[in-house]
């Protein structure tokens, strides 16, 4: 059994809307589905160092400060065989608006409410 690492990160805004991707079609997991700006730990990388390398390169967002840590959990990666993903969910607010999102990756980052993001 082996881990992939993975660093995300819930961006919260000034009005409590979280930042939410879409995903492009050749993602490779989870093609157009919506989710977080994140990805894979890079070797020598610290989670939280790879969290704001991550959220700056999909949103051309610069986090100032520590990020905090929300949640830690080792998963299965379906449909991948013996391999786990090792989630490292931090959190962070921003007085970013959406005009100031970059798009560096996906087909859309939308600050969304959350009422509309489903479980």
């Amino acid at each position: 059994m082996r881990d992939h690492h993975i660093a995300v990160v819930l961006v919260i805004d000034q009005q409590g809307q979280l930042l939410m991707q879409h995903r492009a079609g050749t993602a490779s997991p989870w093609p157009y589905k919506w989710g977080l700006p994140g990805g894979g730990i890079e070797s020598g990388e610290t989670p939280e160092e790879a969290a704001r390398r991550e959220l700056e390169e999909e949103t051309g967002l610069k986090v100032h400060g520590n990020l905090k840590l929300f949640w830690e959990s080792i998963l299965p990666a379906y449909p991948l065989p013996r391999v786990n993903r090792q989630w490292h969910v931090y959190t962070v607010q921003t007085q970013a608006r959406q005009e100031d999102i970059v798009l560096g990756e996906g087909q859309a980052m939308v600050f969304t409410p959350l009422e509309r993001v489903s479980a």
